[in-house]
C-alpha cells in the first residue's frame, strides 16, 4: 500500500463527486423523479406518537368497552405493495394529489393492550389529521368471553353501519366476492363503485366476530400480475442473499483456518477494539429500533415477538462480531504475507498521523462515492425505472432515540470493510493471483447482502452497491485500511445525518448535521489522544 499522499488526485475526485452530487440534485425536478420514493425519504408525520396513541384511545374507547388499565405502543407503517405498484405504474403522484390526503401510504399504527379484559387493538391514525383510517381488535389467551353471539345482528346491518361510522356511503360500495390476496381469513371486501386509479381499485375490508365488527380497514386492491412480479423479485433478493451469505461463511471459515494455522504469528490484539465498538454500537441499536420489531406482527400482542426477534437478532451481531474480528487478525497475516502493511500499532509514533491522514483521504473519498452514487440512483431510475419503498423495519420513525441511529455508520464500516475489503481482497488475491478479481469478488458479495432493501428491480442495487465496493477496493489497497474504515464511516454518517435533518424537527436537524463532521472529530480525537499517550510514555 501505498505511503505517498497524492492529494491533488483525491482533491479532484471529491471535487468531481460534489458537481455530481449537486448536478443531480439539480437535474432531478426535471426527470420524472416525481412519480417515485427515494430511498432515504418517507412521508414526514405533523403529529407526535403521543398524540396518534391519545387519538386511537379516544376512538377505542367510544367504540369499545376499554379499560382504564391499558397499554399503548405507537409505531410508523407504510402500505408499501400499495406505494410499489403506485411507483411502478406512474402514478404515485396522482395518488398522492388525489387520495394521498384521506389514504396516506405512510401512517401511525397504535396498539392498545388492555389488560382487564386481555382484548387487544391496533388502530391506523393519520399522522397528519388524527383521523382514524382502520381498526382491529384480536382477542388473546386471557380474553375474556363476549356476551354478544354471532347470531344476534344480521351481518348487513353491522357491516353498513360501520361504514357509516367510519365516513363511508355503503350504497357506494358492493360486496366482492373472489377477495384473493387483499383480504385476511374470515374477512369480507367491499369495493367501490366508483373510486379507483389505475387497476387499483378502493375496497373496505371488515372482520365479524362474535355479532361484531372486529376489523375495518380501507384498502386499495393491487393487480394480481403486480404481486406476482413482486414476489419474484423477492425471491431473486432472497436467492442472492444466500449466495452472500454461504459465500461469507467460506471466507469466515477460511479465516478462521487460517487464524489456527498460523496462530503463533498472529496479533490477537489486531482489530480487538474495534470490534468492541462494532458489538457496543450495534446492540445498542437494536434496543434502540425495539419499536421497529413490533412491525411485522399478526393479530395480538406484539411484546412476546419482540423479545424473540431482540434476541435472535443479538446472537446474530455477536456472531457478526467475531467473523470481523477473525477477518481483521487473518487479513492482517494475508497482507503481511504480501509484503503490505496492514494498519500502524498503537505504539508506533506514525498511528496518530496515519489516522489523521485517513480521515482526511476518507472524506475526500467519501465525497466523491456520494456524488457517484447519485449518478447510480439517478441512471438506475431514468434508464432502468427504479423505484423504492419506505420500509417500516428501517425507519428512523421506529426507533427511541432517532438521533443515535447514525452511528450505526461505524458498526456498517467496521464489520464491512473488515470481511469484504480487509479480508476479501487478500483472501481472493491469493485464491486468484488476479488483483482486479480480488477487488470484483468480495465487491460483488457485499453487494448481493444488499439486495433485500426496498428496492425494485432488485438487480439494480447489486450493480451500484458493486461499483461503490470497486472504489472502497481501490481506496484500501492505495492508503490502507483505516482511509477505507473513514471513506465508508463518513458516507453512512453524511447519508444518515441527512434522513435525521429530513425528519423535520429542529432539533434532528441540529443532530443530523452534527453526524456530518463526527467522523472527522473522532479522527482528530484519536489522533490527538495517540499524542498526548506517547508524550506520557516519553
Amino acid at each position: 500500500m501505498r505511503k505517498r499522499l497524492s492529494e491533488p488526485s483525491l482533491l479532484i475526485m471529491a471535487v468531481i463527486g460534489l458537481i455530481m452530487y449537486l448536478g443531480v440534485a439539480f437535474l432531478s425536478p426535471y426527470l420524472g423523479k416525481g412519480d417515485r420514493v427515494d430511498e432515504e425519504t418517507e412521508a414526514q408525520p405533523a403529529i407526535s406518537k403521543q398524540q396518534a396513541a391519545d387519538a386511537a384511545l379516544q376512538f377505542a374507547r367510544s367504540r369499545f368497552q376499554l379499560s382504564t388499565d391499558t397499554e399503548t405502543n405507537t409505531m410508523f407503517q407504510s402500505y408499501t405493495l400499495r406505494s410499489g405498484y403506485l411507483q411502478k405504474e406512474h402514478l404515485y403522484e396522482k395518488y398522492t394529489k388525489q387520495f394521498g390526503e384521506r389514504f396516506p401510504l405512510d401512517y401511525y399504527e397504535v396498539e392498545i393492550n388492555d389488560r382487564s379484559t386481555g382484548l387487544n387493538y391496533f388502530i391506523a391514525v393519520n399522522f397528519t389529521s388524527k383521523q382514524i383510517i382502520g381498526w382491529e381488535r384480536n382477542k388473546t389467551a386471557t380474553s375474556k368471553a363476549s356476551t354478544v353471539s354471532s347470531g344476534e345482528t344480521d351481518t348487513g346491518k353491522l357491516v353498513a353501519q360501520a361504514m357509516k361510522d367510519m365516513g363511508y356511503a355503503p350504497d357506494d360500495f358492493v360486496k366482492k366476492e373472489d377477495t384473493g390476496s387483499t383480504v385476511t381469513p374470515g374477512g369480507l371486501a367491499y369495493e367501490s363503485k366508483t373510486v379507483r386509479l389505475g387497476d387499483a381499485r378502493l375496497t373496505l375490508v371488515l372482520k365479524l366476530g362474535d355479532g361484531q365488527v372486529t376489523a375495518f380497514r380501507p384498502a386499495f386492491t393491487v393487480p394480481q400480475s403486480f404481486i406476482a412480479w413482486q414476489a419474484a423479485q423477492d425471491d431473486q433478493a432472497t436467492l442472492m442473499t444466500r449466495v452472500s451469505m454461504l459465500l461469507s461463511l467460506f471466507m469466515g471459515a477460511a479465516a478462521i483456518w487460517i487464524v489456527i494455522r498460523y496462530r503463533r504469528e498472529i496479533r490477537f490484539r489486531t482489530g480487538l477494539i474495534l470490534t468492541l465498538v462494532f458489538l457496543a454500537v450495534y446492540i445498542a441499536n437494536n434496543f434502540n429500533m425495539t419499536p421497529a420489531f413490533r412491525t411485522s406482527h399478526g393479530s395480538g400482542p406484539t411484546d412476546m415477538n419482540m423479545m424473540i426477534y431482540l434476541w435472535f437478532v443479538n446472537i446474530f451481531v455477536v456472531l457478526m462480531g467475531l467473523s470481523a474480528y477473525f477477518s481483521m487478525i487473518a487479513g492482517q497475516k494475508l497482507w503481511h504475507d504480501q509484503g503490505f502493511p496492514s494498519w500502524p500499532r498503537w505504539r508506533e509514533a506514525s498511528f496518530g498521523a496515519h489516522v489523521k491522514l485517513a480521515t482526511a483521504r476518507g472524506y475526500l473519498i467519501c465525497l466523491f462515492i456520494l456524488g457517484l452514487q447519485q449518478v447510480l440512483f439517478l441512471a438506475a431510475g431514468e434508464v432502468f425505472d427504479v423505484w423504492a419503498v419506505s420500509d417500516p423495519a428501517d425507519s428512523v420513525y421506529n426507533m427511541i432515540y432517532p438521533g443515535l441511529f447514525p452511528l450505526m455508520a461505524w458498526a456498517a464500516a467496521i464489520s464491512e470493510e473488515a470481511i469484504y475489503r480487509f479480508l476479501g481482497i487478500a483472501l481472493f488475491w491469493r485464491l486468484t493471483r488476479n488483483r482486479f478479481l480480488a477487488v470484483l469478488l468480495p465487491s460483488i458479495i457485499w453487494a448481493m447482502s444488499h439486495t433485500q432493501y426496498p428496492i425494485y428491480p432488485v438487480y439494480t442495487r447489486l450493480v451500484e452497491v458493486s461499483v461503490i465496493g470497486l472504489v472502497f477496493g481501490w481506496t484500501l489497497l492505495r492508503y490502507g485500511f483505516l482511509t477505507a474504515l473513514f471513506a465508508h464511516a463518513a458516507m453512512d454518517s453524511i447519508l444518515m445525518g441527512l434522513s435525521l435533518m429530513y425528519m423535520g424537527s429542529v432539533q434532528h436537524a441540529i443532530t443530523g448535521a452534527a453526524y456530518l463532521v463526527i467522523p472527522a472529530l473522532i479522527g482528530w480525537l484519536i489522533a490527538r489522544f495517540h499524542g498526548y499517550t506517547r508524550a506520557v510514555r516519553e
